[in-house]
């Protein structure tokens, strides 16, 4: 398996907060977040790593230097199309040589979520959470692991989960997602997602299934709020410092230098 990660965009809405820098620089413990995904990518067996850039990639380059083996592509167009057109710049990843997952390099999660991910089945599965249906971001309304629904705009009623940002394709499936991505493309439809791709052919009858995320925690930086909370789970989930030994009772001391003495 190769992940492919979407990490071009400028991340606006967060500029000013975090300091101008790419949003997958974000420092989130002693990591910046991409370098946390690329770790969590190699402990689950999946070294094989595309990063597509964009905004300052200089930036994200010469903090992975000498710590990755991932390939790079750039999109130098970034401030005026949309992933469809940053994942088209890294085509020839879609080579239907290898089962693909796709990541968008704003996420923090768990190790957990890739679990799911490679569990998953089907020739494209896409990651929802039903424990976020509330108050969903990007709606997903899906029965029996299939995908019906999809949009910001569908109601608390019709939707089951809000979708991750990662999505895994089968190699089976790797030359139909490549095909409609250069239909899309080629009908200068590069404002899109590259989600839109499986939108679209979600549309014409092919079958996109959904895999649920369940007990992983996982973030997408999009607000400050969703950085906030990231830093909560790493200050929740800290290691615990060992607690101080109990001072031994003054009797039980003098007891146990009698003993060493007697030996």
């Amino acid at each position: 398996m190769k992940a492919i990660i979407m990490a071009a965009g400028v991340g606006s809405r967060l500029k000013k907060q975090l300091g101008n820098q790419p949003k997958c620089c974000t420092p989130v413990g002693e990591e910046i977040l991409i370098e946390r995904m690329l770790r969590l990518l190699a402990e689950h067996g999946i070294r094989d790593v595309a990063l597509v850039l964009g905004y300052q990639s200089e930036v994200v380059i010469g903090r992975l230097r000498g710590k990755t083996t991932a390939r790079f592509y750039l999109n130098p167009f970034y401030n005026v199309t949309n992933s469809i057109a940053s994942l088209w710049f890294a085509r020839e990843e879609l080579d239907g040589q290898d089962d693909v997952v796709i990541l968008n390099g704003d996420l923090f999660f768990e190790p957990g979520l890739l679990d799911v991910a490679q569990a998953a089945q089907g020739e494209v599965v896409m990651l929802a959470d039903p424990r976020r249906a509330q108050e969903a971001d990007y709606r997903f309304g899906y029965e029996r692991g299939v995908l019906r629904r999809y949009g910001k705009n569908l109601s608390c009623e019709e939707t089951t989960g809000e979708y991750i940002g990662v999505a895994k394709l089968r190699r089976s499936f790797v030359g139909t997602f490549r095909a409609g991505l250069e239909v899309l493309i080629s009908a200068q439809q590069h404002t899109l997602w590259w989600e839109d791709v499986l939108y679209n052919l979600c549309a014409t009858q092919r079958t996109i299934h959904v895999a649920e995320v369940t007990e992983a925690f996982w973030a997408e930086v999009d607000y400050i709020e969703d950085y906030d909370r990231i830093q909560a789970f790493l200050r929740n989930s800290a290691p615990r410092p060992l607690a101080e030994p109990e001072p031994i009772a003054p009797a039980l001391q003098e007891r146990e230098a009698r003993i060493a003495v007697a030996v």
